[in-house]
């Protein structure tokens, strides 16, 4: 029984990157603003790379919110349970639909520089209870989870 809820939960937390190919352009945390130069708070994690990427679900879930949400251009929103949400900002085009059902890694958008962006990338960001966390340690967790 324990495993099996060990198990349910692993499959809601999200543990891989929302693209396949990428570099860490700016990490999450205390950082200097690229228009402002100024140090302020960045919420998430910016994942350069090509532009039109594929980018994909971290996680199964329900999307709830598609759209344009100021500097994060065109996002989309994705409620995974267990107060867990996930943000893809600065898409070029978004592929799902308000209150679609998505499974882990389905394709929602594509990499791109919309809103207020200095270059091809998605920011992805981790929200706990309506908080932002460090999207970098749910990745770097996900590889030890799929090592064994």
């Amino acid at each position: 029984t324990r495993w099996s809820a060990l198990n349910a939960l692993l499959q809601r937390l999200p543990t891989t990157p929302p693209v396949d190919a990428y570099y860490v352009s700016s990490r999450y945390g205390k950082r200097k603003d690229p228009f402002t130069k100024r140090m302020a708070f960045h919420s998430g994690v910016d994942l350069g790379g090509v532009p039109r990427s594929r980018v994909y679900s971290t996680s199964p879930g329900i999307v709830t919110f598609v759209g344009k949400k100021g500097p994060y251009g065109r996002m989309v929103e994705i409620d995974h349970g267990l107060g867990l949400r996930t943000r893809y900002g600065h898409l070029r085009k978004i592929l799902v639909k308000l209150k679609e059902e998505v499974a882990f890694r389905h394709k929602i958008g594509q990499m791109g520089s919309s809103g207020r962006s200095t270059g091809s990338h998605v920011h992805y960001e981790v929200l706990f209870d309506g908080k932002p966390v460090d999207p970098m340690k749910f990745l770097k967790a996900g590889i030890y989870v799929f090592k064994g």
